[in-house]
């Protein structure tokens, strides 16, 4: 039964389609919020600004912690009323302690525009008053307050406009203070270095902010795609081994019972030969889909490290040489090695049973050479498939070509058969 409103009456069917899409948006917004981390609460500098910096406001202010900004304007407080003497210079300190107060509230918190356009503009007045009344450095202590600390509370265009009229204005009450155009100099231009080398730090910090995020989101769109790829290697697998295996394993067995009844008949050679050779070839392809499900449930790539336990896997007589300095190798490459070294011996022990075989590897500057040879008789090699992993003599030119490398495969004029490969390095 639907639910309708409260008051018994039933739901407008618009109401479904709106509840679906809000449940839509808020699962789009927590996918967003998974991927992107929230922003902080406070604003400042880069808000509203299209490919600006990614946080919005300077790092090394988000991350003071609020008793260290107190610690820290506390501190200059108690200086400057030190070294203030007589009633305009406690004044001063006083006012330059309001001052501090109205700073950390600034600069601490977000505050509506209104109420901390009305904060600035006081506290420059305050600085003004201070700078009347003590000329004697806690003023000039005060109008630096005012000056570098508020313009982090607007947005960045309105900080700017802010930090130059205040500075201006700064620089000409001191001049018309003291009389001395260094001295307005150094009002108009302490404040700016200040801010500006604050400006710079802050930008940086955000900068390596904005790269540390960028490289995490790649992290992780990076696992997010393999682990696609795990789930799609396991769905391919699991679809030969319930379709492809399962299939080959019934016709293994209804060939095997045909040669039986056929041999139960008395059914001739030419007979009883194609059902051998159906039966030989659905056990290869059998064995090829138990390979390509194994590879796709461990995918873990072989290299040339893994020769040498392959060529003692051997049923037969088999011997690894090694020639010149091995070196660095790409893994796709030494794998295509692998599987090409693989298969030769495959081949080897299925038409050269109890002969003898030898895997040498020749270390080029520029190159890697592989021979794979044996002394059983030079069959017609070349029209087979293979079986083994189902790559055959056509398979392993493909892999290698591939990997930028030639083959070639052919019987030995001594007798036998070779496979030579070269890749480069």
């Amino acid at each position: 039964m639907r639910r309708g409103r409260r008051d018994g009456q039933p739901a407008h069917p618009a109401a479904h389609l709106h509840g679906r899409r809000v449940r839509a948006r808020s699962r789009a917004r927590d996918r967003a919020a998974a991927v992107v981390p929230p922003a902080p609460a406070h604003r400042g500098r880069g808000v509203g600004r299209p490919g600006g910096p990614v946080s919005t406001g300077p790092t090394w202010r988000v991350r003071l912690p609020l008793w260290l900004k107190i610690v820290v304007w506390g501190a200059l407080i108690v200086l400057c009323y030190a070294g203030a003497h007589g009633l305009p210079s406690r004044i001063a300190a006083a006012a330059l302690m309001a001052l501090a107060v109205a700073g950390i509230a600034a600069t601490s918190r977000p505050l509506p525009d209104r109420a901390l356009a009305w904060l600035a503009a006081g506290s420059c007045a305050v600085s003004v008053i201070t700078v009347l009344l003590a000329p004697n450095g806690v003023g000039e202590v005060a109008m630096f307050v005012a000056v570098t600390r508020f313009p982090y509370g607007f947005d960045s265009r309105v900080g700017a406009v802010f930090t130059v009229a205040a500075t201006i204005g700064a620089g000409a009450v001191v001049a018309w203070i003291s009389g001395s155009p260094a001295a307005a100099l150094a009002g108009l231009g302490v404040p700016l270095l200040v801010q500006r080398s604050m400006d710079h730090r802050a930008l940086v910090a955000e900068r390596d902010r904005a790269r540390t995020l960028l490289a995490e989101l790649e992290a992780s769109r990076e696992a997010e795609a393999a682990a696609a790829a795990l789930r799609e290697r396991g769905r391919i697998a699991r679809d030969l081994h319930d379709l492809l295996a399962h299939s080959l394993a019934g016709l293994s067995l209804q060939v095997q019972a045909a040669r039986a009844i056929a041999l139960r008949e008395g059914a001739p050679a030419a007979v009883l030969t194609p059902l051998d050779t159906a039966a030989a070839l659905a056990r290869d392809g059998l064995g090829e889909a138990r390979a390509a499900v194994s590879a796709l449930r461990d995918p873990v790539t072989l290299g040339l490290d893994a020769l040498p336990a392959l060529v003692e896997r051997f049923p037969g007589t088999a011997t690894l040489t090694v020639d010149g300095e091995p070196g660095e190798f790409d893994p796709g490459t030494a794998h295509a090695v692998y599987r090409a070294v693989q298969e030769s011996l495959t081949n080897a022990a299925r038409y050269a049973p109890g002969a003898s075989v030898a895997v040498a590897l020749t270390w080029r500057p520029a190159a890697l050479q592989v021979r794979v040879s044996d002394e059983g008789p030079p069959a017609d090699r070349a029209v087979t498939t293979g079986v083994g992993t189902g790559l055959g003599l056509a398979g392993m030119a493909e892999r290698l070509r591939a990997a930028g490398g030639t083959m070639r495969a052919g019987p030995r004029p001594e007798g036998g058969w070779q496979v030579s490969m070269e890749v480069p390095r």
